[in-house]
């Protein structure tokens, strides 16, 4: 697994990510469900990556839902998770974590291991929808394009279609769309309709991208009455705020 860890004003850096926790003390309803969101923390590397160290998902300290962490790579073939998905890297365990985390002084062989782990990993900040875990990639970066809205729209000399998103959750989002184009964006430049996405589908088939503004979406039930995209090529880009 890998992630944009975002350092606020735009600053950023790329790190494995080596750990998830949630740790969910209170008893009551309410208060459980608050700390499900603010309580959770990945364990990254620093951004020196000289230091492993805890990382909330959340940004502390606000009322709003702003996501210090983007995952842009799920893959997570070598960790060890319970039925929450909480757990770590196989070479790792909580109670080892606690250990050393917050110490300047931490393993060295431990560290090698994580630098192992992340070698050969690149980080191409300009990716293609090619097959569904790219799809699945780009959902959870973009927490779905939950509150997305089409921030710009040009197509360009070449045929190729420019959307910049904004309203995404922690990030805003370029999208190129070329090869046999076909969309219409009609329905959220209305003065009728809510602007802003509460969801989306993207869908691989027979060589082409479909990309819908609503959630649980098959090609066939996209209309007119849908912002959608559909073309050959669909590649993107997330720019941290």
């Amino acid at each position: 697994m890998h992630a944009i860890i975002r350092q606020g004003n735009g600053k950023y850096y790329i790190s494995a990510v080596f750990g998830y926790y949630r740790d969910i003390s209170a008893t009551n309803d309410y208060e459980k469900y608050i700390q499900s969101i603010h309580n959770p923390y990945m364990i990254v590397w620093d951004a020196e990556k000289k230091h492993l160290i805890r990382w909330l998902v959340m940004t502390p300290n606000t009322k709003y839902i702003i996501p210090q962490i983007l995952i842009v790579d799920l893959n997570q073939d070598n960790w060890n998770m319970d039925d929450h998905g909480v757990g770590c890297v196989d070479f790792l365990s909580r109670e080892l974590l606690d250990s050393f985390l917050g110490k300047d002084d931490q393993p060295k062989d431990i560290l090698e291991k994580c630098r192992l782990m992340d070698e050969g990993y690149v980080y191409d900040e300009v990716q293609e929808i090619k097959e569904q875990k790219d799809i699945e990639n780009l959902e959870c970066a973009s927490g779905g394009f939950h509150d997305a809205r089409l921030a710009k729209e040009e197509l360009q000399q070449d045929g190729t279609l420019y959307i910049r998103f904004d309203g995404t959750w922690g990030c805003e989002i370029e999208v190129w769309f070329s090869g046999d184009l076909e969309y219409d964006t009609s329905s959220r430049h209305s003065d009728i309709y809510d602007p802003y996405w509460s969801g989306s589908t993207i869908i691989l088939k027979d060589g082409f991208v479909y990309f819908v503004d609503e959630v649980g979406m098959s090609i066939d039930e996209i209309t007119e009455d849908y912002c959608y995209f559909k073309a050959r090529h669909m590649k993107y880009r997330i720019i941290p705020d």
